[in-house]
């Protein structure tokens, strides 16, 4: 990988650093990596033979290192490996750089989008080993088929990558092919406005080549525009058409209809048996974090779900609703930074409609300045989703939020823990794992 056989990984622990990690290990590369806290992910990579630092030093930065793959969630000015990397003269890509230079040389399918992507991405992987392709598969999630890592790796040339937009950093792809499921603008603490987010996606379509394509989702205006850029071959799905389609699945919801059809159309364009192929997309279970089923809490189920824009967390509740009509839905929602909180305030207003109990703890920041934080907080949101729904109760910290489900959670109801935060360790807690 990359023609280099010492490596070190800054911020290993993220879900896409540490695939590639994997993948330069299964290479026999010599690998090493910090992050700040450990991690069942870690302590896999550490039984494959990766030396892990806990906390970002200089002196990680060990003799013989050749290349330098970092996360941008790191400080650039102020991380001591980065710098010392630069000051060594050693060679530094981001994770996203790294995945480009390595896409070059793979017939590269991108699934792209604001929602979906992680389970369309390991539903296209799974269908296309089924169907005996062989792909590499790189999702932003543990897959339980993939022996609980986010990678599977191939023999053949076929790449399946979750590419992800967030400062236009899966531009650094070279696709063969892509799927574009969805396009509701987000990461406003880095796109103007939608135009310039939808101009990301078409820009990444018209790197396509002639004997290339694109799946779009027909019922998406923002797909539709992105379709016009692509010079290759483009395929129209909507929903309507899910609806009439003959796939079968075990994961909830309507929209996981519209991308397992759209990674059905994938496979059709890849040549793919789409027999064996749909018999995966029967079989498949979901991914971790994805509408995943935890345990239970005081004889409620307890699902935990990544979902923190508006849009999924209406269609995640409408689903958990559809699924269990008779029992009351509890909805802790952990909001992901105060910038995407506050710009897209009126949106969440609205997307808790499905929930019967919605409990709001405090905004986990990332990313925020102090401004940001002085326009919004968990407290004000409590009163602005009030606004439209008559059960909405401020959580304040995890143990708050804890003791008020102790109280009031009985087998009557279930439990829903979402947010790209760290709200999955309430959920944890609550199904003691």
């Amino acid at each position: 990988m990359l023609n280099v056989k010492n490596i070190h990984f800054i911020g290993l622990g993220g879900i896409g650093i540490s695939a590639l990690a994997f993948w330069a290990l299964n290479d026999g590369a010599t690998v090493s990596g910090s992050d700040v806290s450990d991690s069942a992910l870690l302590e896999d990579l550490r039984g494959q033979g990766a030396t892990i630092f806990i906390g970002h030093k200089a002196e990680n930065i060990g003799k013989g290192v050749e290349l330098v793959i970092y996360t941008e969630a790191i400080d650039f000015k102020t991380n001591p490996e980065y710098l010392k990397a630069k000051e060594l003269g050693v060679p530094v890509l981001s994770y996203f750089q790294a995945l480009g230079k390595i896409s070059e040389g793979k017939k590269t399918i991108a699934v792209t989008g604001s929602h979906g992507k992680t389970t369309t991405t390991a539903m296209l992987g799974l269908g296309l080993i089924a169907a005996g392709l062989d792909p590499t598969v790189i999702v932003g999630s543990k897959v339980r088929e993939f022996g609980n890592r986010n990678i599977r790796l191939g023999k053949s040339d076929l790449l399946v990558v979750e590419a992800c937009e967030y400062r236009r950093d899966f531009l650094t792809l070279k696709p063969f092919g892509m799927a574009a499921l969805n396009l509701d603008l987000d990461h406003l603490d880095y796109y103007k406005d939608e135009k310039d987010y939808v101009s990301a996606f078409a820009s990444l379509a018209d790197k396509i080549h002639t004997d290339g394509f694109l799946v779009i989702n027909g019922d998406d205006k923002n797909a539709t525009t992105v379709a016009k850029h692509c010079k290759g071959k483009t395929v129209k799905v909507g929903m309507g058409d899910a609806k009439k389609s003959d796939i079968k699945l075990q994961v909830m919801g309507e929209f996981n209809q519209l991308n397992a059809l759209q990674a059905l159309k994938v496979a059709e364009l890849l040549d793919a048996d789409l027999g064996k192929f749909k018999k995966a997309l029967h079989d498949f279970r979901g991914t971790w974090r994805r509408m995943e089923l935890k345990g239970e809490f005081q004889g409620a189920k307890v699902y935990d779900d990544y979902g923190h824009h508006p849009t999924e967390i209406s269609a995640t509740l409408k689903a958990l609703k559809s699924a269990h009509p008779d029992k009351k839905l509890i909805c802790i929602f952990q909001p992901h930074q105060y910038s995407r909180t506050y710009q897209l305030l009126d949106q969440f207003k609205t997307a808790f409609g499905s929930a019967d109990w919605v409990i709001i703890p405090n905004i986990y920041a990332a990313r925020d300045s102090d401004e940001d934080k002085r326009k919004i907080d968990a407290e004000r949101l409590v009163k602005f989703i009030g606004e439209h729904h008559k059960n909405v109760t401020w959580g304040k910290d995890f143990e708050t939020t804890y003791g008020l489900l102790k109280k009031q959670v009985t087998g009557n109801d279930v439990v829903v823990t979402m947010g790209a935060g760290n709200i999955t360790e309430l959920s944890d807690r609550l199904t003691n794992l």
